[in-house]
Formats: C-alpha cells, sequence, structure tokens
C-alpha cells in the first residue's frame, strides 16, 4: 500500500511538471511567433538602411566630385584671363580654353563633358575632342541652353536632356558662373554626368541581389533615377512621392505586384537628393515561415525530449528518497543504529551522508555523557598512582622522622617529610582541582626528594608571576614534566641540567612552562610521544607519579576539552619545553562535573 501511495505521488508529480513543461513551451512558440516577424522585419529594414546609407554616399560623394570639377574650374585664373584678354575670340585660344577644360574632365571619370558658354558671342567651348568650338545662335540655341543650364541651383545637380550630344539622353549637370576682376559675368561654365553612367557606377551595383531596387529622387519626390520603368516606376512614385515629401528619411512596407517590398529612403548630406532601397519580402517571409517550423518542431522534440528525461529523474530520485524517509522513520522509534543507504555524490546522497553523521554523532553524545564521570575518575586514578589510604603508612612514616631527628639525622627527616607531604598529595581525593601554589609547593616537595636522590645532576628555578598563585589547575600537573627533564635531560656532553618553570597569563589563558637545556628531543620523538599520548599508550618511564604525559592529555581533554593542550618544542639537542595552555579560572568547582 505504501509503494503504491508512492508510486502515485511521483506520477501525479511528474505529470504536474510535464503539464507547467508544455504550457511555457506553447505560451514561448506564441509570444515567438507573434513577435519573431516584426522584429525580424525591424532588424531587416534597419539593414537596408546602413546598406542605403553606404550606397547613397558614394553617390553623394560623386555629385560632390561634378560640383567640385564645376566651381575649381570656373575660377580657374588661366581660363578667367584667357577669356579677359584683347585676343580671346581668336581660335587659338578657343583650343587653349578646350584643353583646359579637357584636363578638368579627365580628372574626375564621371564627367561626361566640361562646357565653357560666352552669351555675348554665343560661342560654346567643350572638352570634347572634335567639335570643340561651336557657335549658337543667343537668341535662339544659345538661349535654350543658358535657361536650362541655370536652372540648377545650389548643390543638387540638375537632371535634363543632353542638348549637346549626338545622341539623345539625360545628364546631370552643374554650372557655375566665370567673373573677370570686376565682378562681371564673362561665361557660363557647366560639367555634366551621363545619367547612365552615374547608375552603372553607383546604382547598378546596389541591385545585384535578388528582387531589388534602388531609387534616385528629387527632394520633391520627382523620380530622378533607378531600375524600375513603366507601372511599377508610376506605382512606386505614387505611394513614395508623398512619403518623401512628408519625411526626407524613413522607412516603410509597400505592396507592389501582389507582394511587400521593405523601403528605406534617407537624403544624401550634400546634393540632398533622396536616395531610396526597395527589397522583396517574399524570400524573407518565407525564411521566417520556416523558421517558425523549425521552432515548433523544436519545441514538439523538446517536450518529447523532457518528459523521458523527467519520468528518468522522477525514477532516479523516488527511491533515494524514500530510503532516507524509511530511515528517518526507524531513527524516530529509537533506533540510533540505523542508516540511510548512500549512493551517488548528488544533493540526496549528500542528505543521507549527513543524516547519517548525525545519528552517529547523537550515539557518541549519548554513550559520551553516560561514561564521562567514569573517564574522569579513571583518570584520576590514574593521576594518584599512590592512592592508598592506610593511616598507619602516615604515622609510621612521622615515628621514623621524629626517630631520625632524635638521634641527629634532620637531613633525613627533612626527607621523610617531603615524602610524606608528597605521598599525602598524590593519594589526597578531596579535590581535582588545587591553586596553584599548592600545585607548587607539592612540586617543590618532588624537587627536594630527587635532589636528594641525584645530588647535584640538576637544578631547578621557578619563574612565577604573582597573579598565577591563586589560579586553579589539576592535581599533579606539573610533577611529570619536571620528572621527564631530570631523568632525561643530563647527557654525556652535560651532567647537570637546569630546569626552569615558568608561569604567567596572557589574553585570558594560564601558561604553564616547563623547559629544560638537557640533550633535547628530536622532532620524531616529539611526534612519537604525543602520539603514543593521543592512542591511549603512555610512555613506559615510571618515577613517583607514573602519570606521563598520556595521563596530562587526557585530564586536558576531559575537564577543558579543545580550550587546553599540551605542547611540546625542542631543537634535538641543546634543550626541551613543554607548555601547558588553559583557561584561567579561580573557582575550584568551575570546570568539574
Amino acid at each position: 500500500m505504501e509503494n503504491f501511495i508512492h508510486n502515485n505521488l511521483r506520477l501525479r508529480t511528474f505529470a504536474a511538471v510535464m503539464l507547467v513543461n508544455f504550457l511555457v513551451i506553447l505560451v514561448i512558440s506564441i509570444f515567438f511567433q507573434q513577435r519573431s516577424l516584426s522584429f525580424f522585419e525591424q532588424e531587416y529594414a534597419d539593414a537596408l538602411y546602413e546598406q542605403a546609407q553606404a550606397n547613397g554616399s558614394l553617390i553623394d560623394s560623386g555629385c560632390q566630385s561634378l560640383y567640385q570639377t564645376a566651381a575649381d574650374a570656373a575660377y580657374d585664373m588661366t581660363i578667367r584671363e584667357k577669356l579677359s584678354a584683347s585676343d580671346n575670340n581668336s581660335p587659338e585660344t578657343a583650343k587653349e580654353i578646350a584643353a583646359i577644360l579637357r584636363a578638368y574632365k579627365n580628372r574626375n571619370p564621371l564627367i561626361d563633358r566640361v562646357s565653357l558658354y560666352e552669351p555675348v558671342s554665343g560661342r560654346l567651348i567643350r572638352s570634347d575632342e572634335y567639335h570643340a568650338v561651336m557657335i549658337l545662335d543667343p537668341n535662339k540655341e544659345g538661349r535654350k541652353w543658358l535657361d536650362t543650364i541655370c536652372q540648377q541651383q545650389g548643390r543638387q545637380p540638375f537632371l535634363t536632356e543632353d542638348q549637346l550630344g549626338a545622341s539623345p539622353q539625360k545628364v546631370y549637370l552643374y554650372h557655375q558662373p566665370v567673373y573677370d576682376r570686376d565682378g562681371n559675368i564673362l561665361a557660363y561654365l557647366t560639367a555634366s554626368c551621363s545619367e547612365r553612367r552615374l547608375y552603372y557606377a553607383y546604382l547598378a551595383p546596389a541591385t545585384r541581389e535578388k528582387e531589388s531596387s534602388v531609387l534616385l529622387y528629387h527632394k520633391d519626390g520627382t523620380l530622378l533615377s533607378g531600375s524600375l520603368a513603366g507601372e511599377e516606376n508610376n506605382s512606386v512614385q505614387t505611394m513614395l512621392q508623398s512619403k518623401i515629401a512628408q519625411n526626407p528619411d524613413g522607412q516603410a512596407t509597400l505592396h507592389i505586384r501582389n507582394q511587400d517590398y521593405a523601403a528605406v529612403w534617407l537624403s544624401l548630406p550634400f546634393s540632398g537628393e533622396v536616395f531610396c532601397v526597395l527589397k522583396s519580402q517574399h524570400d524573407f517571409h518565407a525564411q521566417i515561415i520556416q523558421m517558425q517550423i523549425l521552432c515548433v518542431l523544436s519545441a514538439l522534440v523538446l517536450l518529447l525530449l523532457s518528459a523521458v528525461f523527467l519520468y528518468w529523474i522522477s525514477l532516479r530520485l523516488a527511491r533515494p528518497v524514500e530510503n532516507l524517509a524509511e530511515a528517518m522513520q526507524e531513527a524516530g522509534r529509537g533506533n540510533l543504529a540505523v542508516r540511510a543507504p548512500v549512493t551517488g555524490s548528488d544533493e540526496i546522497s549528500y542528505l543521507a551522508k549527513t543524516f547519517n553523521e548525525m545519528l552517529q554523532k547523537m550515539h557518541e553524545l549519548i554513550e559520551r555523557l553516560a561514561t564521562e564521570k567514569e573517564q574522569k575518575k579513571e583518570a584520576e586514578l590514574k593521576a594518584l598512582q599512590y592512592q592508598i589510604r592506610p593511616h598507619f603508612i602516615y604515622n609510621m612514616l612521622n615515628a621514623i622522622r621524629f626517630a631520625a631527628i632524635m638521634q641527629g639525622a634532620r637531613n633525613l627527616g627533612k626527607l621523610l617529610a617531603d615524602f610524606v607531604e608528597l605521598l599525602r598529595a598524590s593519594t589526597n581525593r578531596s579535590g581535582v582541582f588545587i591553586p596553584l601554589s599548592e600545585e607548587l609547593d607539592t612540586l617543590r616537595h618532588y624537587i627536594s626528594l630527587q635532589e636528594f636522590r641525584l645530588m647535584d645532576a640538576f637544578t631547578v628555578h621557578f619563574s612565577i608571576q604573582d597573579n598565577t598563585l591563586a589560579c586553579i589547575v589539576p592535581r599533579m600537573l606539573l610533577q611529570p614534566l619536571v620528572e621527564n627533564s631530570i631523568l632525561h635531560g643530563p647527557s654525556a656532553t652535560q651532567s647537570c641540567c637546569h630546569i626552569e618553570v615558568t608561569a604567567y597569563i596572557k589574553k585570558n589563558a594560564l601558561h604553564l612552562i616547563v623547559r629544560d637545556d638537557g640533550q633535547g628531543m628530536t622532532p620524531e620523538q616529539i611526534e612519537e610521544l604525543e602520539h603514543k599520548a593521543k592512542t591511549g599508550r603512555p610512555p613506559a618511564h615510571g618515577g613517583l607519579s607514573g602519570i606521563g604525559v598520556h595521563n596530562i592529555m587526557e585530564r586536558l581533554h576531559l575537564y577543558y576539552g579543545e580550550k587546553a593542550r599540551l605542547h611540546y618544542e625542542s631543537d634535538g639537542k641543546s634543550f626541551t619545553k613543554a607548555e601547558i595552555t588553559l583557561p584561567v579560572s579561580h573557582d575550584v568547582h568551575e570546570y568539574e562535573i
């Protein structure tokens, strides 16, 4: 029944996720189809506008070069001087002026002809190789030519029929008056360019793409040049004329021959003409439809793949979650020995691993709380080797001490007194903690006994700060460290070992240091000593107390936890330093349980 419920829950979750996934994909697809066409049309129009700017700048530069040639020739001082000379009507002067005009024409490959017309005499000088000089009737052909060229104003070229050529064609022209020194007009200089030359130079390259056209308009909407003709030209001109008149820069979508065209136009800064680019959107719309179909197919494939993936994920995640839930239920019933299976390295495995670690720590904590008092008692029994309390031993030792004093052996009596005090301290169960001053008194009794035993093998110096004497420390804490220095400090090269016992307070921590200048310890020996202490194997040497480094570390850990430690330092040849660090305390019951 339980597995059936889990399976139903898994299926309901899978169905809900799949429904949300389907709705999200459906909404995204509809939104993309609604927005994609307008977005890509705008991007397409922007690309056309950049293309129109590039091609339009070329046309504008061509008009500028044509205008500049006419201006340079009109202000040519040689031409002015020859026209102002007394023999300006001679054939030789006309040929020289034609040669100059021909040089200006050759400077610009866009120019078809450079002409100079004198309205008074009717003489027309051209840059042509043949018939360079013509005489026009000032009242007929000359007046017509003059009226034609004067229609060109400013920097916008004028499109007209070529009246000077052998074949009819349309030309763009610029004209400039030629003045004498007094500001009188001597002649009119004209630079002309064939409309077809301008078209093939600048407009035709832009129409190489399929179903694209370029058009050049006057700013009033009059068509100047382009690749459309006939009815198409009229329809385009009708649609664009009003738009160009309203805004010389813009873009629109035009319907031509049952097709949609993207149109962009811009006003050329120098000539003021309007350059327009038309491009069919048939292929573009076909690509959009293909992309939308591909998007729908991709959405369906994505939906199918996500369904397979989600079902596989649900199967993969369900079993570890169920195992973890079963382990939690068992632990809730009080079985802390249960463990959840850990497979893989994903988040669920991490949860199972963390849950197992939590159970293990709870189990260890319960065991530790149950046995901590007993462990502390056992540690005290190890620290106090001579924990025998028969009163007759004290009485007998005191009797021997008094007998020695009565017989004059006062040194022996003092030694017995030190031994009695040391034995009393080591077997006293009145408390675990004592003031540092009492610990130092016990240490001095021990040192007196060792001085009698070992004679001049060592000396002990105390450097104790006064504010440390009232600090509370565990019993028999310093004696094992001093014992190690006495027994292991002297060497073959140094028979007397100097021992210094230091106590000071720094940053609310009590530092107890026992340092000797003996033979030292190697790093390997220090590591072995600390390893044996941590693993429960005390040092092999004995002594009066027999506590050793192991008992010190064990008691520090039981009483203070991570707040206290014992650390050894040595260079392996000239000194050994043992330092105990523990919290400052003045209450004998603060760290008791």
